[in-house]
């Protein structure tokens, strides 16, 4: 049992019922957050495995890519909002300097679907887009679909659903 990276969700969700005591307005409820934070994590592990990256880092990462979200409420602008905010979630972890700073940056760039990253980010950007679309939001900007199209592909999945 990955019991390090189930500690950390723990503490991911004990963050998110301190948010819920905020009465800011939400693009998104704090249970879409939770959800697709675990099942982002889940993904990340996934293309981490196919692509010979350490699984639990891309699956902390993941599941931390939209905390500027969760704090500000807000989509616009939420990945470097995130900057702040995750630096001192990992500061209670045990990692060292590099991998913080390996995930914060991953976190920052996550909305730059269009660039290509580091393999982390990578990760993360794919993970993000999966998990949308496999909960039914349309992929609309070029850009989107494609890596969507790609990653898909990568997975052995042929084509995009209709509808």
């Amino acid at each position: 049992m990955k019991w390090n990276f189930i500690h950390d969700l723990q503490r991911i969700y004990a963050y998110m019922d301190c948010l819920e005591e905020n009465t800011i307005e939400r693009d998104y409820p704090l249970i879409w957050e939770r959800i697709h934070a675990t099942s982002c994590a889940q993904i990340g592990r996934m293309l981490a495995e196919m692509r010979g990256v350490d699984t639990e880092l891309a699956a902390i990462t993941c599941a931390l890519h939209d905390m500027g979200r969760w704090v500000s409420g807000r989509q616009n602008d939420h990945a470097p909002k995130g900057e702040e905010p995750v630096r001192r979630f990992l500061m209670e972890g045990t990692m060292d300097d590099d991998t913080r700073e390996q995930i914060v940056q991953a976190v920052i760039n996550h909305s730059k679907k269009d660039q290509v990253g580091s393999e982390l980010e990578e990760i993360v950007k794919d993970a993000d887009i999966l998990d949308c679309y496999w909960y039914g939001e349309k992929i609309a900007k070029v850009h989107h679909a494609a890596r969507l199209q790609r990653t898909l592909k990568d997975l052995g999945i042929h084509s995009l659903r209709e509808g």
